[in-house]
């Protein structure tokens, strides 16, 4: 599964120059594709997954990556025009991405929940540390609180070595389950000044994965 080392400086340019050349979410002539959609199907390990969006956000369709390691994409920040359907970017308050891995949770056969203590305790040890964070920096990577459900695992975790230019935070929530057999991670990473304790980010992660758990169940 592709870990999460691209800067949030880069998922913010490319957000942000969307909206500068115009994000309206209308359907691309050549593809019939919206630029902005608020759910995607992606193919991991030849399964697929719908990967959809917590209310307030948009998958970045440029943004998406898929190859035999699974996939990967980011979302942000988009309104909904009530009158006319359609989406357009906002000003950006959070960036959110989603990775599916090709294979399932190591031990799944023994149920969810152990599948999840287990990935929990790998995710604490040294090499899961460094696999989630962003500075690649050894010994930068710490998890600040854990919280785990039926069917997810909730991580909030601080790379004291990252820093960001836009301001985005060095603490951010991650989230883990699987989903039609798949390893499906989930982060969100908002701005200290504006959500000095993550509140609102583990508002939003749990709604991210909750959206993706109903939209998967719905389509089967």
């Amino acid at each position: 599964m592709q870990t999460f080392k691209t800067t949030l400086t880069q998922a913010i340019i490319i957000a942000v120059t969307g909206a500068l050349f115009g994000c309206a979410d209308a359907p691309n002539p050549l593809t019939g594709l919206t630029p902005i959609p608020r759910a995607v199907t992606v193919n991991a390990g030849d399964v697929a997954v719908v990967i959809a969006a917590p209310p307030g956000f948009c998958v970045d369709r440029a943004t998406i990556d898929e190859n035999p390691r699974g996939a990967f994409m980011f979302l942000s920040d988009c309104h909904t025009n009530n009158s006319t359907g359609q989406a357009a970017r906002t000003p950006i308050s959070a960036i959110l991405t989603a990775s599916i891995s090709p294979t399932g949770m190591v031990g799944r056969e023994q149920g969810v929940k152990p599948a999840l203590s287990a990935l929990g305790a790998f995710l604490a040890s040294p090499v899961g540390l460094f696999s989630m964070g962003k500075s690649n920096v050894d010994g930068a990577v710490k998890i600040l609180k854990a919280k785990q459900s039926d069917v997810a695992l909730y991580l909030l975790v601080q790379d004291s070595a990252f820093q960001d230019s836009a301001g985005a935070s060095n603490r951010y929530w991650r989230a883990f389950s699987e989903i039609n057999g798949r390893l499906v991670a989930l982060s969100v990473t908002g701005y200290t000044k504006n959500d000095p304790d993550e509140a609102r980010a583990l508002l939003i992660i749990r709604a991210f994965m909750q959206q993706i758990l109903d939209t998967n169940a719905n389509a089967t």
